[in-house]
């Protein structure tokens, strides 16, 4: 069975309840039995999300009351080790994303 490092599991927010499920299911479907969390409330997966326990977290980007990059921005505070994966329905322009994340040279 795959693993994300050792013992970590996936931690999916996104405030469509269909989304959340769709990618548990898939990857449930692919290995991850009993490794999945979902939240369709990003304030209350900022709440409840705790240092050393995922490996990698799927955001949606916009969410009402935080978007997913200020999310994970926060979550990064707490727990700067897991792998993080950035999910839309909508085109993000770049300039955007480097507003939140400025590549370092």
């Amino acid at each position: 069975m795959a693993t994300i490092g050792r013992k970590k599991r996936i931690l999916i927010v996104d405030d469509e309840p269909d989304i959340t499920l769709a990618f548990k299911l898939i990857l449930e479907e692919n290995g991850f039995k009993e490794q999945v969390d979902t939240y369709n409330e990003p304030l209350l997966a900022l709440q409840d999300y705790k240092a050393g326990i995922y490996g990698l977290l799927i955001i949606d980007v916009g969410m009402p009351g935080i978007d997913g990059f200020r999310l994970y921005q926060q979550m990064k505070q707490i727990d700067n080790k897991p792998k993080v994966l950035f999910a839309t329905a909508f085109y993000v322009h770049y300039d955007v994303v480097r507003g939140y994340f400025p590549i370092e040279r």
